[in-house]
């Protein structure tokens, strides 16, 4: 693995923490919103217009929108802007991270966590993955999918160049998902300790991750520059 494919990995895999920690807030101290999806509020959303529950319908469209709009923002950033979104996504995250934090334990669940909605939408689009692999750092079952498939592949095909990839390639998403649930693990005994509160601590993760990448953009090496067009 060449110098860019480790940033690369590492970005993705602390993220990835980053990703499993707000999920894991979400569940522990928000009554088991899970903020970073949308299968669970769909199907939240129909119960609420055929149960006639209109301010539930409107919580949740509000939620859905604010999904959708971070991944419109941040395709259109991408795509019509020389703006470094990782260095925004961060910026964002820390300041939901701030937001979320001081929002009463009375107030919605799901009104309380429209800030993580909007950022791990806008993290899933910014962080997509690495090696060449799209993967999820804000939910798990593709990456679950993609480990038990190459694992089985690992297992099956003769070719060893083959076999190595299906390796390599499960290593990958098990990695992510490794690091997934250290964030979760890491938001449970936040959570715990300081309840709503908890969620401040992701801030440290965030700065890690974000020295990790000004260090590598310091070290002036050639993907680096490349990747921040500088």
């Amino acid at each position: 693995m060449d110098k860019k494919d480790k940033f690369e990995v590492k970005t993705h895999f602390l993220m990835a923490i980053c990703g499993g920690f707000l999920g894991g807030y979400a569940i522990f101290s928000r009554m088991a919103v899970f903020g970073s999806a949308q299968t669970a509020n769909l199907i939240e959303l129909v119960h609420s217009i055929l149960g006639n529950d209109i301010l539930e319908m409107c919580l949740r469209l509000g939620a859905l929108l604010i999904y959708v709009g971070a991944i419109i923002i941040a395709v259109y950033l991408e795509k019509r802007s020389k703006i470094n979104l990782k260095y925004l996504c961060i910026a964002l995250e820390l300041l939901a991270v701030l937001i979320v934090g001081m929002i009463p334990a009375t107030v919605d669940p799901l009104l309380s966590l429209y800030p993580i909605f909007f950022v791990t939408a806008f993290q899933w689009c910014v962080f997509k993955g690495a090696l060449g692999y799209f993967s999820s750092t804000i939910f798990s079952t593709n990456n679950v999918k993609q480990t038990v498939v190459s694992l089985m592949e690992y297992l099956l095909l003769d070719d060893l160049e083959e076999k190595q990839e299906k390796l390599k390639k499960a290593q990958f998403f098990g990695g992510t998902l490794l690091s997934f649930h250290i964030g979760v693990a890491l938001s449970c005994f936040a959570c715990r300790i300081y309840s709503i509160h908890g969620i401040w601590l992701a801030i440290i993760i965030l700065l890690v991750n974000l020295s990790y990448i000004v260090y590598a953009y310091n070290s002036k090496e050639e993907y680096i520059l490349k990747e921040y067009n500088v």
